[in-house]
């Protein structure tokens, strides 16, 4: 995970612009790196909520470093049942845990609503809980604001049209206007197939040492032969459940299915034990995801040679990937035929 921050060195004969300059351009980059990665953006969260100081000097966070301990405040444990605290936030986001930003926001909302319940109102945690809370609220609005600002700006602009030549009749075209149901099979299609686009992506994928990632979560495991992994799983899902699901247009945007293909990584993280190569590769995976999606829909990201009216044909025809994931049989399933 890149959660960890390049310090700035202080280097002779740099000037106060140079400076700017520098941070300028490491804040950029920053900013880069949150559009593909949500971790980026949940570290710079984090780092706000932790570095920020009062009025007085003294840190906001101080009283949610560290929860009180069981045997020095065992009133607290009588009244939080599920404590968390700045220490526990910052070991998730080591392990990439959180699967998205809403899932940090969580977090820190338990630890301020544990403060509001102990601590009494007119107490400092209490006030510092409520002062935390609108930090993160802020500070999450701004950073989004950024995000689709710089987007904006980054959009090219409409080229200006030039005059034609003196005496020349200008050509006149008369277009049709579409038909909305017209419109909406081209936006239903143009989706399948950013979808498809990312399925490919998750076949395509690879581990460090050159090991494609997919096999493991092709199909569940099979009810019958591993009842336990249908006790601790709430949501299973497979690619071939996944691939189904493009097949038939249930998914109405590009981060429907990337839900979906994060819950399945995440049931994989959960079953298996962390050192475990299944684990490693889910969380290999989940990062190749979210980096996939992103590229698709900044439009950088094309799964092979060929092009778009070839991938369409291939997907009409049931000739793609995810196609294939769908067709799969489930080990039940043969046995049922027995």
């Amino acid at each position: 995970m890149s959660g960890k921050r390049r310090r700035m060195s202080s280097i002779p004969g740099k000037g106060l612009d140079d400076d700017e300059d520098s941070q300028s351009a490491t804040d950029a980059s920053r900013r880069k790196r949150m559009k593909t990665d949500p971790a980026d953006f949940i570290q710079q969260l984090y780092d706000l909520i932790r570095n920020h100081k009062k009025e007085d000097g003294s840190l906001l966070c101080d009283s949610f470093i560290r929860a009180p301990k069981r045997r020095q405040e065992p009133a607290y444990y009588e009244v939080v049942s599920n404590p968390i605290d700045l220490l526990k936030v910052q070991q998730k986001l080591k392990t990439d845990e959180y699967e998205d930003i809403d899932d940090f926001t969580s977090d820190i909302e338990l630890m301020v609503n544990n403060a509001k319940a102990f601590y009494k109102r007119t107490s400092q945690e209490h006030k510092d809980a409520n002062e935390i809370w609108e930090l993160l609220q802020t500070s999450k609005t701004r950073l989004l604001d950024e995000l689709r600002q710089e987007e904006e700006d980054a959009k090219p602009t409409k080229p200006v049209k030039t005059p034609g030549k003196p005496g020349r009749k200008p050509l006149t075209i008369k277009v049709e206007e579409p038909e909305e149901s017209s419109e909406e099979e081209s936006a239903d299609e143009d989706i399948s197939l950013q979808c498809e686009d990312l399925f490919t992506a998750v076949m395509q994928a690879t581990s460090e040492d050159n090991r494609t990632l997919f096999p493991p979560f092709q199909l569940l495991p099979s009810k019958k032969r591993y009842p336990e992994y249908y006790e601790v799983i709430e949501n299973p899902i497979d690619l071939k459940m996944i691939g189904t699901k493009i097949q038939q247009g249930k998914y109405s945007s590009l981060t429907e299915m990337e839900k979906d293909l994060l819950q399945m990584t995440k049931n994989a993280c959960t079953f298996n034990e962390p050192g475990s190569q299944i684990y490693k590769d889910a969380k290999s995976l989940r990062k190749q995801v979210q980096l996939k999606r992103a590229e698709i829909e900044q439009g950088k990201f094309s799964p092979g040679k060929g092009s778009d009216r070839i991938r369409t044909k291939r997907f009409r025809s049931g000739n793609s990937l995810s196609a294939a994931a769908a067709a799969l049989k489930y080990e039940d399933d043969d046995d049922d035929d027995d």
